[in-house]
């Protein structure tokens, strides 16, 4: 099976973090107890990202497809540490 091309890869991407990550938590579910790192700011910039490349015409590279993998990976791990996930 051939790999997808880039712009393949970036929806796929997207669809999997859209699936894993919990984007509806609210304030509330977020802020409680101790705080290993800032879920809500953590979410709101990995959704700002997602819904920057689910609306651009821009064709993404490799270098953008490894920034949201990286972006992606840290905010799982905060939501993680902070038992969210």
């Amino acid at each position: 099976m051939p790999k997808p091309d880039v712009s393949t890869a970036m929806v796929l991407l997207i669809t999997k973090i859209r699936a894993t990550i919990p984007f509806h938590l609210d304030e509330a579910q977020m802020c409680q107890g101790r705080c290993l790192g800032c879920s809500k700011k953590m979410l709101e910039m990995l959704d700002t990202e997602l819904g920057y490349w689910e609306s651009s015409q821009e064709k993404p590279g490799l270098v953008d497809l490894g920034e949201l993998t990286t972006l992606s990976k840290r905010t799982h791990k905060i939501l993680e540490r902070n038992k969210l996930i």
